[in-house]
């Protein structure tokens, strides 16, 4: 383990209501929470809800990708409701919420005998940046008439998308709390207060404590396993002989972002570690093959020019 990585007890101890896994368990556990939560970030009110299913799954078939839902709810009209919390940056979003919705519905419909059974649903995206770029501190989506942007489709779906660090300039007070307090800000109101002790009766759960390390173990062996996978298929087709040297350093790249958003940046080391192993080998059989300059070879292995002419005289 490399001296800045943390242990699952250091994690769990630095956890807070941005974390996942403390964020299900806290709206998972208190209905009344996560129903007020809904209200402040949606600005409707909601009379009652069920009990929110915390990783809720969610698939149509046998074959068919399946999604899993931080927080889902319905509330006593019908209306279905999922809350995520984003902590990494991803490029998928969008994509992510259209495919929420369509399997929310699939979930709500199949009890009923109709498409007219289908209630509004929200797909609620809490980031910790901002998901398209454009300095909103929240973006709202609907579907509108390109004809008349005045015209909406009516059709019951929302998805919006919240930019926590944009706290300051959010339109309520209660928001601006919240989000403040998800940056890891102090509570500075009576709702944040009662989030805050919350975390912390998660945090003094044995029974929690456990499954989060045993998750984080889990975590870790699969980020390695995926690491490796990611970059052997990466590198399987790419160039033969010292091009395939540099392939498979190139692979290792590319794995470690793809591992990254799969499971855990646990993988940046592990191509890290490899590229290392194979970085020098590939030069110095580029200069026992006269392949190149030593400008070249070094522009190639990103290795310094000045390492590039000691080898090179280790091998004349």
């Amino acid at each position: 383990m490399q001296r800045h990585e943390l242990t699952p007890a250091q994690k769990w101890e630095r956890l807070t209501l941005a974390d996942n896994f403390i964020f299900c368990k806290v709206l998972e556990d208190n209905p009344e929470v996560c129903r007020h939560l809904i209200e402040i970030l949606l600005n409707i009110k909601i009379d009652r809800i069920e009990k929110p299913a915390a990783e809720k799954s969610l698939k149509t078939d046998f074959i068919s990708r399946g999604i899993r839902l931080d927080v889902y709810v319905k509330d006593g009209n019908g209306r279905s409701f999922d809350i995520e919390i984003q902590t990494t940056r991803s490029t998928s979003l969008a994509k992510r919420a259209r495919y929420y919705q369509g399997l929310m519905d699939v979930d709500n419909v199949q009890h009923g005998s109709g498409y007219d059974v289908l209630n509004e649903s929200y797909v609620v995206f809490l980031c910790m940046g901002d998901a398209f770029g454009k300095g909103f501190p929240v973006y709202t989506f609907r579907y509108r008439a390109d004809e008349d942007k005045d015209f909406l489709m009516d059709d019951g779906t929302v998805n919006v998308f919240f930019n926590a660090k944009k706290y300051d300039t959010m339109k309520s007070e209660e928001l601006r709390a919240f989000f403040k307090y998800l940056c890891g800000k102090e509570p500075s109101s009576g709702f944040t207060d009662r989030l805050s002790a919350l975390v912390e009766r998660v945090k003094t759960n044995a029974q929690w404590r456990h499954r989060f390390m045993t998750w984080e173990q889990e975590m870790a062996i699969q980020s390695n396993e995926k690491a490796k996978e990611i970059a052997k298929e990466l590198a399987k087709d790419m160039a033969k002989d010292i091009a395939q040297d540099i392939a498979k350093n190139m692979a290792q790249d590319m794995a470690k972002d793809l591992a990254r958003n799969m499971v855990k940046d646990t993988a940046q080391s592990i191509a890290n570690d490899i590229a290392n192993q194979k970085v020098i080998e590939t030069a110095q059989k580029m200069l026992k093959e006269n392949i190149g300059t030593p400008e070249q070879i070094s522009m190639v292995t990103n290795i310094p020019l000045e390492k590039v002419l000691e080898l090179q005289k280790e091998i004349k």
